[in-house]
């Protein structure tokens, strides 16, 4: 019997099908379903958008694309974009110097977005000279400044905003408006002229006020720190350059750019927060002084000692007697008369404050309109300034306006522009020179007595006339007189260009510079018959100067990558340049009228004999020819080479040419093989450069004997007839026809570090600076010539030192971001050589007790010279048991036997104090929070030294001057031969006699270390087109110089370097750290807006 089959094969094979089927069928449900699924999560919508930077302007041709597609767009010239993305999907915003964002889409169909500034540029590309380069390809230390960072700065001069932004740049300057900046790259390399070179647009300047400059102008800056990235401007490159480039036009409609800033300032220190206010209080200093001295105390003023009062009049007076009734003197109030003597009316005053009086608050205004725009072949910026800054001391302001136009035009492979700009500024008042002293309104002239009143009954200007009084002149009133004392300068500043694409790796470039300027200046000095040693003469006189400049420089520029790996950018060549200065000058005395209309130099509105006219002139011209070649393998190993020959007319005929080399490498270790699995550094560059640069900044003629002639010194009566003189002449000058160029041989090691994808970033150099040839005028014996000495290439000094710049940035959420900038310097400065005879010199600054400032080998330029103190003698014993000491007594200071002779003369006196800082810091703080931005950016300087000469006056009352306030608590106190307060004294004994004490010693040296907050910042930034016709808006509000922290106990730690020159050569270098009574630092709060439409 068959068994019976349940199945048959073919339907068995027929159910497996089916079942295949069924499970396929589901499966593409299942997918069919999933894509339905995704594509309806996946919903597409259009966004548009704003990308803006921090500072508010938009962004053009910002990369936008959807997060894991290649899908996107760019944003146009208005920084707006459109694009069609999925609605839960993810932007990702991408742009050279920024960070990259992502941005999620949230179903938002409009998403405006801000990017933050990356802290390491690598593909930023940057002006070092006649060229642009990838930073990432730079070798040298290279430093960008933080243009937005300096912005938040209330000065006419970009060189002010300098300070604490660059490391190893520190800048000095005094708070007078318009007033002239010391900018020192790494230390000083020079016995004098340490200047940087300027180069704005590609135009060579050399400016120490730099006050035509629109800092609302700049787009950037670049300070070129060592040789190897300096050479290649030779000649002028000794002391660092500065490249500055102004803001250029665009593609795209016209945009016009409104910013506008308005403040007030005060000082933020004064005179009045230590000195004696009270007239009373200031009489019990002249009491104790003379009683202590066993003198007589004077009663002129203040009448019984025991019993002081304030007098009814301070003038007129007999010397003895205290003035309160005119009638000892046969006069009544009736009487006064200004211009004579014994008529003159002074009331006493209970307690003038002067510097009150002189200074207080002042106004500034900043006003900028810039329009920009272009097309395919052109692009424009055309913008115009008015800055007006009103000093805070009496009568003084500085104005400028100036108009910039800068254009570009392609014509094939050809284009042609031109970078334009014309200045007009005017100074009254101030001290923007820094020529500080006793004969301003500050030095020893605002430290009049508080009994002395600031006018007399007939309302003109009074002084201390009394003996006791001083022989100070009013301070407000020499502000009052500088108020018709106008210094103008007229200037056109820039270039002409042209550049041609010979082929698409050839570049050619051509470019004409110019600076004109025309300096004017006008000074009345009144007669003065007010002060104790009246001035009963008065004069006029005024000046004209030219200058004008010239510099034509012709490259071309060959850029090539070859095998894939290999890239290579060459640098051939040519410039010249002519410098011509001219300047006339005249002057007449005693004037007929003081009326303003009248002051001109005219025999009919003077005594002509009092007239003098001059003029003078220099010319000086360069001749150049250089070249560079960068190489770069593979993005790892790069090398530079550099060389420049220049030739001077400044330096003699046998040596007026100069070669300055330079050679760097880099090498890029993050992009080695063996740091491919590296996930914490994105970039690690060791960089090493060596070069030379030069020096000629000496003054035409140098290098040949010079002759002069003037009335009674080589014009003679030679007849003897009574009235006529024969011309005669005599060398004035010693030439050196020898004289050749200063050179600086320089040697950097760099580390440049960014990590955490790009939000940290550190670079670290160590430098040596060695300066040989130096240009230096020895003295010679005063038997050897009436003529001065020669230049001679003789000296030699060194600095070593090192720079750090730590930057982050980070966004923490879609709204909030946090930047921070540190940087630091050091450097350390060494006199290694001066003649080969001479171990040192003196510096160009004497005061009333001598020349604080010795130049000494081995030391730092401009160090402090004096006796070092042991404190203060306690008692006879104490005295007996020292070395020998002129005037030692209880009570006064005691000096150290530092040569160990057993006698305190001047052969103790050692090297006390520089004004060289250990470390010099600036810190930027920046948080945006959505709209909001905060910023705060602190300086600070540490380990500096001032000598504070101004206490030849507050201190030892030297002429009769007002003084500190803590002489009475702090001065030492001796009582039956024992000082009673040790502990507590800093000063010596109040004591008429004691003249000993004053010595310069290291009493007078100070430490001006101080930290300063410079700006603090808050602003608002509305959405792009939230206000009718305007496309972005920001406000703000700022305060500068908020606080400073200091145990400087003078006026202001931040001193300027007082003007100073020798034989043609600035100086100032040599007199940093002397505290004069500088111009104080401003305290300013301002508003600004900040608008584009």
């Amino acid at each position: 019997m068959k068994t019976k089959q349940l199945r048959s094969p073919h339907l068995v094979r027929d159910v497996r099908l089916r079942f295949n089927l069924i499970i396929k069928a589901g499966i593409s449900l299942l997918l069919v379903l999933a894509i339905h699924g995704i594509a309806f999560a996946q919903q597409q919508i259009e966004i548009t958008g704003v990308v803006t930077a921090p500072n508010g302007e938009t962004l053009p041709g910002v990369s936008v694309v959807i997060e894991g597609t290649t899908t996107g767009t760019a944003t146009d010239v208005n920084g707006e974009y459109t694009l069609t993305a999925p609605s839960d999907g993810a932007l990702i915003y991408s742009s050279i110097g920024y960070i990259t964002l992502r941005e999620p889409i949230n179903n938002r169909s409009v998403i405006n977005v801000q990017l933050q500034e990356s802290v390491a540029l690598l593909d930023e590309l940057i002006v070092t000279g006649y060229t642009t380069q990838r930073r990432a390809d730079i070798t040298g230390a290279v430093a960008t400044v933080n243009v937005e960072s300096a912005s938040r700065q209330t000065s006419s001069s970009v060189l002010q905003r300098l300070s604490g932004r660059v490391s190893g740049v520190t800048v000095d300057a005094g708070g007078s408006p318009g007033a002239r900046s010391t900018v020192r790259i790494r230390g000083i390399s020079s016995f004098g002229n340490n200047e940087p070179l300027y180069i704005i647009d590609g135009t060579p300047v050399q400016d120490t006020f730099m006050n035509f400059l629109n800092p609302n102008d700049i787009e950037s800056i670049q300070v070129l720190k060592d040789a190897s990235a300096a050479s290649i401007y030779g000649s002028r490159a000794n002391n660092g350059v500065v490249i500055i480039e102004t803001r250029k036009g665009r593609a795209g409609a016209p945009e016009v750019a409104v910013d506008i800033r308005t403040g007030i300032a005060s000082p933020t220190n004064g005179y009045d927060s230590f000195l004696i206010l009270d007239a009373l209080e200031y009489h019990e200093v002249v009491r104790r002084a003379h009683v202590n001295a066993g003198l007589a105390v004077p009663t002129n003023i203040y009448g019984n000692p025991n019993s002081p009062s304030i007098p009814n009049y301070v003038w007129p007076n007999d010397g003895t007697n205290q003035t309160n009734n005119l009638a000892a003197f046969g006069l009544s109030e009736d009487d006064y008369a200004y211009e004579s003597s014994p008529r003159l009316i002074m009331p006493g005053s209970a307690g003038t404050n002067w510097w009150d009086a002189v200074f207080g608050t002042g106004f500034t205004q900043d006003y900028n309109i810039a329009v920009r725009g272009g097309g395919t072949s052109n692009r424009y910026n055309v913008s115009f300034n008015y800055f007006d800054q009103e000093g805070t001391a009496a009568y003084n302001r500085f104005q400028r306006g100036t108009v910039r136009i800068n254009t570009e035009f392609d014509v094939g492979r050809v284009t042609i522009g031109e970078n334009i700009s014309f200045s007009l500024q005017e100074t009254v008042g101030g001290l923007g020179g820094d020529g500080l002293g006793e004969g301003n309104i500050m030095g020893k002239n605002i430290l009049q007595q508080p009994v002395v009143p600031v006018r007399d009954i007939g309302g003109n200007f009074a002084s201390g006339k009394a003996v006791g009084l001083g022989n100070m002149t009013n301070p407000l009133k020499l502000a009052y007189e500088w108020r018709n004392n106008p210094s103008r300068t007229v200037g056109a500043f820039g270039n002409a260009f042209a550049r041609v694409n010979l082929l698409d790796k050839v570049v050619v470039n051509t470019r004409f510079g110019f600076n004109l300027s025309q300096n004017s200046w006008r000074s009345f000095s009144p007669r003065i018959p007010e002060d104790s040693e009246p001035t009963l003469t008065d004069g006029f006189s005024e000046g004209q100067s030219n200058w004008t400049e010239w510099t034509w420089s012709n490259t071309l520029n060959y850029v090539d990558q070859f095998a894939g790996r290999h890239s290579v950018n060459v640098l051939l060549g040519q410039e010249a340049n002519q410098g011509i200065w001219r300047g006339i000058s005249g002057n007449i005395g005693q004037l007929v009228t003081t009326d303003i209309n009248a002051r001109y130099i005219q025999d009919s509105v003077g005594n002509p004999a009092t007239k003098n006219v001059s003029s003078s002139g220099s010319v000086g011209t360069l001749l150049s020819f250089f070249g560079k070649v960068d190489y770069n393998f593979a993005e790892r190993y790069h090398l530079s080479a550099t060389v420049r020959h220049d030739g001077s007319s400044r330096l003699g005929p046998n040596s007026r040419w100069g070669t300055f080399p330079a050679f760097s490498a880099g090498w890029r270790i993050s992009n080695e093989s063996f740091m491919q699995d590296n996930i914490f550094f994105s970039n690690i560059m060791l960089r090493a450069g060596w070069g030379i640069t030069g020096n000629q900044a000496i003054p035409g003629g140098a290098a040949f004997d010079r002759f002069g002639a003037s009335t009674g010194n080589t014009f003679y009566d030679i007849r003897g007839t009574g009235s006529s003189i024969v011309t005669g002449y005599r060398q004035t000058d010693l030439g050196n026809p020898d004289l050749k160029w200063e050179e600086v041989e320089s040697i950097n090691v760099g580390l440049d570090l960014e990590f955490f994808e790009g939000r940290f970033n550190i670079v670290f150099d160590v430098y040596q600076r060695d300066t040989d040839n130096l240009l230096f005028r020895p003295a010679i014996p005063a038997t050897a010539s009436l003529a001065a000495p020669p230049f001679v290439n003789i000296g030699k000094m060194r600095n070593t030192g090192f720079d750090i710049s730590v930057g982050y940035r980070n966004d923490f959420t879609r709204d909030l971001s946090v930047s921070v900038t540190l940087n630091g310097s050091h450097y350390k400065n060494e006199i290694v050589r001066i003649d080969g005879e001479q171990d040192f010199f003196n510096g160009p600054v004497g005061a009333r007790f001598g020349n604080p400032v010795r130049n000494q080998l081995g030391y730092p330029i401009g160090s402090f010279f004096g006796l070092q103190t042991d404190g203060i003698f306690a008692n006879a014993s104490e005295v007996a048991a020292h070395a020998q000491q002129d005037g030692a007594a209880p009570g006064r200071f005691r000096f150290v036997d530092t040569n160990g002779d057993g006698v305190i003369n001047a052969e103790d006196r050692v090297i006390i104090g520089d004004p060289h800082p250990d470390f010099v810091a600036g810190l930027d703080l920046g948080v945006q929070f959505k709209n909001w931005d905060f910023n705060a950016n602190f300086y600070g300087t540490f380990g500096n030294d001032i000598f504070d000469i101004q206490q030849e006056f507050y201190v030892f009352r030297n002429f009769n001057t007002n003084v500190r306030r803590d002489l009475l608590t702090k001065a030492a106190v001796v009582e039956n031969g024992q000082v009673t307060n040790l502990g507590s004294a800093i000063y010596p004994q109040l004591d008429m006699t004691d003249t000993f004490s004053r010595q310069y010693s290291d009493f007078w040296v100070k430490d001006g270390s101080h930290v300063r907050l410079r700006a603090l910042q808050v602003g608002y930034t509305f959405a792009p087109n939230a206000i009718p016709g305007f496309r972005n808006m920001r406000v703000y509000v700022m305060g500068e110089n908020l606080f400073t922290i200091t145990n400087y106990p003078g006026l202001d730690p931040a001193l300027p370097a007082i003007s100073a020159s020798s034989g043609g050569v600035d100086v100032r270098d040599q007199a940093r750290g002397l505290d004069r009574g500088s111009y104080p630092t401003n305290r300013t709060l301002s508003f600004g807006i900040s608008a584009t439409f």
